[in-house]
């Protein structure tokens, strides 16, 4: 889909969300919201990524990569700056796979690290929202909700089997052949071997099968203590089972960032369960706010280490200078 087009979805989802939830309410409830709530989430969020960047560092030297973890860290928050102003959330992992793989003894290990982490997030995610929906859905005597959950996760495992299966890989690598893009296929299949590689990592992947459920249902609690900032008194169990379709909603290439996708999720999801559109619009644009103060950390860390090299360059130019008078 062409960049012009997601840019229009989105600003039209966010101005029609805006304006069905009243513009008077989202000021009041966000001129009304607890900050010190709001800066102990960011807290948090920004030790969960952390995590999530140690959770890429123990499958890349599974692979036997030396990449030392403040080089990983630093690819993920610059790789969030850049980022921002590609056409959809995945592009971020493309840029911070990209920027990685230089440091690495295969490039390739760089993006089936990042995959198999991600794979294993959203997987966690699926099975704790199904997990909760059960007796939920039982209380409230309600079953819809929990088979919209139990279909969701049917179909993420079955496109990840679909996507890592050798046939379907080499449908694509023929179509891919017949346009002349033979690199690009033989990238792919290289990319599923290092990703069947790191599979196999047993005691790498328990690690970081019990972090990815750590940093998960951290994630659930961040997204908890905005809602509660907001006003928003829903159950904990209700953030459970909607965050991990929202989440694979907002992953949609349909908009910019998830940008309008993501905030009516937030709404369609949350209205469910009683609260004003304006307080779940409110709470999807807070989220996205600690994301962009993210970048933003990730931008500044760019700068600093772009003119640490270029004074080191300098420096080692002068140095030849003196030697060569």
């Amino acid at each position: 889909m062409k960049f012009w087009l997601k840019s229009i979805i989105s600003i039209a989802l966010l101005a029609l969300l805006i304006w069905i939830s009243n513009v008077g309410d989202i000021i009041r409830v966000m001129s009304g919201a607890d900050m010190r709530l709001y800066v102990a989430a960011f807290a948090l969020f920004l030790f969960q990524q952390v995590i999530v960047t140690y959770c890429w560092q123990l499958l890349l030297v599974a692979q036997k990569n030396a990449v030392p973890f403040w080089q990983t860290l630093k690819v993920h928050f610059i790789g969030s700056f850049f980022g921002t102003f590609l056409p959809s959330s995945i592009s971020m992992d493309v840029v911070r796979a990209y920027h990685l793989s230089r440091h690495l003894r295969r490039g390739v290990d760089a993006a089936s690290s990042m995959f198999v982490t991600r794979v294993a997030g959203f997987g966690i995610n699926f099975l704790l929202a199904l997990l909760v929906a059960i007796p939920v859905s039982r209380a409230n005597n309600d079953f819809q909700i929990l088979w919209a959950v139990a279909i969701s996760t049917f179909a993420f495992f079955a496109a990840i089997w679909v996507i890592l299966h050798r046939w379907s890989l080499q449908l694509l690598s023929a179509v891919l052949q017949r346009f002349k893009l033979a690199k690009i296929a033989d990238k792919l299949l290289h990319v599923r071997e290092s990703i069947l590689e790191v599979a196999v990592a047993k005691n790498a992947m328990l690690k970081m099968l019990a972090l990815t459920l750590f940093f998960q249902m951290l994630g659930i609690i961040i997204i908890f203590i905005v809602g509660r900032a907001v006003g928003i008194t829903l159950d904990f169990q209700y953030y459970c089972i909607y965050i991990p379709l929202i989440t694979a909603i907002a992953v949609l290439p349909v908009s910019i960032l998830g940008i309008g996708i993501r905030e009516g999720a937030f709404v369609f999801f949350f209205t469910q369960a009683g609260v004003p559109k304006a307080a779940a619009l409110s709470l999807s644009l807070l989220l996205f706010s600690q994301s962009l103060l993210m970048a933003a950390m990730g931008g500044i860390w760019y700068l600093l280490d772009k003119a640490k090299i270029d004074s080191t360059n300098i420096n080692i130019e002068q140095e030849v200078l003196s030697q060569a008078e």
